[in-house]
């Protein structure tokens, strides 16, 4: 099984930072290979350059500031699992993101690791 984890800091309030993350319509913003980005309420699908991710919401969980997701479709071979999971943290007077997933088959690592080039923005 592939893992990644990224961490950043950034300079704003968690809840504050928890608000942009949780808003699908602002991925585009801080995630810039996502073009476009809406919820049905179950699923997320993200327009990319490549095509469509549709990604069925696992746990929002606002008291923890935690958030995790499946990719169900639009990889380019099947998934036999993935969970990716973001977490927003007090740091300091602003906030710490740690991102993760976890991808099976691991031939779809490279896809999911450019996750690292995530930008969170206030």
């Amino acid at each position: 099984m592939a893992t990644f984890r990224f961490d950043t800091r950034v300079a704003h309030d968690p809840d504050r930072v928890w608000a942009v993350l949780t808003d699908v319509s602002m991925i585009p913003k801080w995630f810039p290979a996502v073009q476009e980005a809406h919820f049905d309420g179950t699923h997320r699908h993200l327009t990319t350059a490549e095509g469509t991710l549709k990604s069925l919401v696992v746990t929002e969980d606002d008291t923890l500031r935690r958030f995790q997701y499946r990719f169900v479709e639009g990889m380019p071979q099947p998934i036999d699992f993935h969970l990716g999971t973001i977490d927003v943290l007090p740091d300091a007077d602003g906030s710490r993101v740690v991102y993760s997933q976890e991808i099976l088959p691991e031939a779809l690592a490279p896809i999911v690791g450019i996750a690292r080039y995530f930008a969170v923005r206030g």
